[in-house]
C-alpha cells in the first residue's frame, strides 16, 4: 500500500518505519516551517526573562526553541519559568518541560481548550508559547481571568504550494491509497490549498484512507468533512503506522499493506 505522508518533521523516520511494516512511503509535506528570527521577538524573551507568574507550553519544540533562542540573548529561562505555575497542552509539551527540570502542575489533552479548565484565576501575566499561529482561544481566556498575556512565538507555519499540489494530485488521481497526518495544520493548508476540496474530500472518504496523530489532528480531518480511518490515541508515529496496519487486517476485505 502506497502512503502518503503529509508532514514536515521526521520524513526519514517515517520512510524507515513504513517501509519495515510493508508500506510503499511517499513525503509529500503540505507545510513549512521557518523559525522567527530573535530580533523579532527579542522583547518578549526579555520581558519573559523577568519572570511571569503564568506559563502555557504548547509545544515541545517551541519550549526548545523559546529556550535557545533566549540563550542567544544571554538569558537561562529556567530560572524564572521555574517560579512561574506552568501548564502543557498536552505529552509532548509536559515530557520537555519535565526534561528541562520544570514538570509542569497540570497537562492538558492534547487540545488548547482542555487548558481552559486547567488556568488559576487571579491578576497577573501569563507567558503563552504559540506553535506558529495565533491562539485567540486562549488568550480571550486568559485575559477573562485577569492576566496580561505576553505571546512568544519562536516560529511559524507557512503552506507548502509544491506538497500541496503533490498530494492533492496523488490522492485524486490514485497514486496514493493512504495518507498520513501528523498536526492539523496540515490538515488546513491541504484543504485551503487543494483546486478541489469537494473531491478530495470524497476521495478520503472512500478510495484513500486518512490515518491521523491524536485527537486535534482527526478532528481537522472531521471538520473538513472527513471521516479517519485510524486515529492513533498514543500521538506517536510508530504507534500510528503499526495500528494502521493493524486496522487494515481487521477489515473484512483486508488485503497485504
Amino acid at each position: 500500500m502506497r502512503i502518503a505522508y503529509a508532514g514536515l518533521r521526521r520524513q526519514e523516520e517515517f520512510k524507515a518505519l513504513a517501509q519495515k511494516l510493508g508500506f510503499t512511503p511517499l513525503l509529500f509535506p503540505t507545510q513549512a516551517t521557518e523559525k522567527v528570527p530573535v530580533p523579532e521577538w527579542e522583547d518578549h524573551l526579555l520581558e519573559l526573562g523577568r519572570g511571569v507568574d503564568l506559563f502555557l507550553a504548547t509545544t515541545g519544540v517551541g519550549v526548545r526553541d523559546l529556550l535557545q533562542g533566549a540563550k542567544t540573548l544571554g538569558l537561562d529561562l529556567r530560572g524564572p519559568l521555574a517560579e512561574a505555575h506552568r501548564l502543557a497542552r498536552g505529552a509532548k509539551a509536559a515530557r520537555v518541560l519535565r526534561e528541562e527540570g520544570l514538570p509542569p502542575q497540570a497537562t492538558g489533552d492534547g487540545t488548547s481548550s482542555s487548558l481552559i479548565p486547567l488556568l488559576p484565576q487571579g491578576m497577573g501575566k501569563a507567558a503563552l508559547q504559540l506553535y506558529g499561529k495565533p491562539l485567540p482561544l486562549l488568550e480571550t481566556a486568559l485575559r477573562e481571568r485577569g492576566y496580561q498575556v505576553l505571546p512568544l512565538m519562536p516560529y511559524r507555519h507557512l503552506p507548502n504550494p509544491e506538497g500541496i499540489r503533490a498530494l492533492e494530485e496523488g490522492i485524486l488521481e490514485g497514486a496514493v491509497e493512504a495518507v498520513a497526518f501528523v498536526a492539523a495544520i496540515q490538515v488546513e493548508f491541504l484543504f485551503e490549498g487543494a483546486e478541489d476540496p469537494k473531491a478530495l474530500q470524497e476521495a478520503l472518504n472512500t478510495r484513500v484512507k486518512a490515518v491521523a496523530v491524536g485527537r486535534v489532528t482527526a478532528d481537522a480531518l472531521r471538520e473538513w468533512g472527513v471521516r479517519p480511518f485510524y486515529v492513533d490515541e498514543k500521538e506517536r508515529m510508530g504507534s500510528m503506522l503499526q495500528g494502521f496496519r493493524k486496522a487494515l487486517e481487521e477489515e473484512p476485505w483486508a488485503t497485504s499493506p
